[in-house]
């Protein structure tokens, strides 16, 4: 296991007797990380459980996610589980809405990807590089962006 002495961890499992990394100023806060796992430099994770042998990239945000194993989270990343609701007078204020996200085993999410609150990502499913994910996306797919 190697933990880099600038990383913070609050309330948070790590696999026992893995080889988990995890680097620089990395926060994990309520969450949980499976065996074989590399969190690379300032990601912050909050409320989620991470699988075995999972890779999350530089500067990724995951919040209230459920990550498979064998998953790959690419780099500037954000899977937030969490919104607000929309009322008459604009978005609540400090009134967080839940939504888990589910990411399953063997998924690809790309380079500076944004998957939304409660989405669901199947199984070996690709979502490419800077794509916004606002539905499900079936096992095996690959979702791109589009090109004009």
């Amino acid at each position: 296991m190697s933990i880099h002495e600038t990383a913070e961890l609050e309330h948070t499992t790590l696999a026992q007797e893995s080889s988990v990394e995890i680097r620089e100023y990395v926060t994990v806060h309520d969450s949980s990380i499976g065996s074989d796992s590399r969190i690379y430099e300032r990601v912050s994770i909050k409320k989620s459980d991470i699988g075995d042998s999972v890779d999350i990239n530089a500067n990724t945000y995951v919040e209230n996610a459920q990550v498979g194993d064998h998953v790959q989270i690419g780099p500037n990343a954000s899977v937030v589980g969490v919104t607000h609701d929309l009322t008459g007078e604009g978005m609540e204020h400090r009134n967080d809405v839940f939504k888990e996200i589910v990411i399953e085993p063997g998924a690809f999410v790309g380079a500076s990807a944004v998957v939304l609150p409660g989405v669901q990502i199947g199984e070996n499913a690709v979502v490419g590089a800077n794509v916004t994910v606002t539905e499900d996306v079936p096992a095996g797919t690959v979702l791109r962006g589009t090109r004009e």
